[in-house]
């Protein structure tokens, strides 16, 4: 399912930045929105899948942890990605963590003189 494209080729520089989120962004899309939705709510009719929007569960869950759960599956409810890359895996674990972590929210400006 994953298009060859989003696979970096040997000797190339992993995505960074804006780039990085976009591919995430991409790869999530592409491969777990139909079950976890695009903003990682969860799909109400898909039983037992997780809020990736919860920052109390997230935070409960390492990195390794989540990559082993995409390599590997949750059955019965959650395919196997054993094809993607390391780089792959990377970014699309940081895409997965964005969706939990609020918006910075800036306090308003102090009342004038």
């Amino acid at each position: 399912m994953l298009m060859a494209g989003l696979l970096a080729p040997a000797g190339c520089k992993e995505p960074t930045g804006p780039e990085r989120e976009i591919s995430g962004a991409k790869i999530f899309a592409q491969n777990c929105a139909r079950c976890h939705g695009m903003d990682g709510k969860g799909l109400m009719e898909v039983a037992g899948v997780r809020d990736l929007t919860d920052p109390d569960f997230m935070s409960t869950i390492s990195d390794e942890r989540m990559r082993r759960s995409i390599r590997g599956g949750r059955p019965p409810t959650m395919p196997s990605f054993p094809h993607f890359s390391e780089p792959t895996l990377k970014v699309l674990v940081a895409y997965v963590r964005s969706l939990s972590q609020p918006e910075l929210v800036l306090p308003p400006p102090p009342p004038g003189p």
